[in-house]
């Protein structure tokens, strides 16, 4: 008799995430019998309820944002550094080994271990306003972020008026139109049907985002070490797929994007670098208080 394996997840069919854990599901099938639900949201649910969920062993694997897991984790605010990474190559370095290793053990704490650092895409802002082109563009517009408090900080430091919503909520309000902009990688933008609310999409590049791809540790913990190494393969072979997706996710989304006719444009340097000037004081301000993680940002 296989043993029962619970997974979870908050997007829907046409989602990378969605395609990636179905990959993984068709990858282990024979060894496990799988039950999935493709998008909690659509029973309710917040997604950041993943995360509990799967500590308390009601689902057994998930993938969740990395913001959402700074309640348990703050040393993962790294992740959101506005304008730490200069590219992709460059985030995935970091999360390669010693990196990897003490975000796992930091997790066994709070009964979850770490199967890989899903591309969670590069986060721009949309508008149904204007082009973000300068800071003053920001002002006074109302922007969804995720209830991440540095997320929060960033987007009023920016100028904006940050409006903090679960998932579940963000679709809700882009059905209503009670934002005026928001912050997510293209394949949010496109897949949550933001486009149609809000037709300025300007390529802030502000975050890499990553999703934590995870199991619950007990469940893990009593697997045999036949299963254990099985797991760990397939999900090394997971997040490989999943990375290819999102880089090609987003150059087909940047032409899907100009045939709805959307007004897509860069930031200029001179803006940009106003950009990561003023919001500089979240480096100085995370390494502070946790300076212990310099060690790993030799390649970043």
């Amino acid at each position: 008799m296989k043993d029962k394996l619970i997974i979870g997840g908050y997007q829907g069919s046409n989602s990378l995430h969605t395609k990636s854990i179905e990959y993984f599901i068709n990858d282990i099938n024979g060894n496990f019998d799988i039950d999935f639900t493709m998008d909690i949201t659509n029973k309710g649910e917040k997604a950041s309820s993943l995360i509990s969920k799967t500590q308390k062993e009601e689902l057994h694997i998930s993938y969740l944002l990395s913001s959402y897991f700074e309640k348990i984790l703050p040393e993962i605010k790294i992740l959101d550094l506005p304008y730490f990474f200069n590219n992709r190559s460059q985030a995935y370095e970091l999360l390669k080994f010693d990196f990897f290793d003490y975000i796992d053990n930091k997790l066994k704490d709070k009964n979850l271990k770490l199967l890989g650092f899903w591309d969670n895409g590069i986060r721009h802002i949309s508008s149904k306003v204007r082009l973000i082109k300068s800071l003053s563009d920001c002002e006074e517009q109302i922007i969804r972020t995720t209830p991440s408090p540095l997320h929060i900080d960033i987007f009023k430091k920016l100028g904006f008026k940050p409006k903090p919503l679960d998932v579940r909520d963000f679709k809700l309000a882009i059905e209503n139109d009670e934002i005026d902009a928001q912050e997510n990688p293209l394949t949010n933008y496109w897949n949550f049907g933001v486009y149609k609310k809000q037709k300025f999409v300007t390529l802030t590049s502000h975050i890499f985002g990553f999703c934590l791809f995870v199991i619950n540790y007990s469940y893990f913990d009593k697997l045999s070490d036949l299963q254990k190494e099985f797991v760990i393969n397939k999900s090394n072979k997971v997040t490989e797929f999943q990375r290819q997706l999102a880089v090609l996710e987003d150059a087909n989304l940047l032409k899907e994007m100009k045939l709805a006719n959307i007004k897509v444009e860069k930031i200029d340097e001179e803006n940009l670098i106003e950009f990561k000037n003023i919001t500089q004081t979240f480096h100085q301000d995370y390494f502070k208080n946790f300076p212990h993680m310099q060690r790993y940002i030799s390649t970043s």
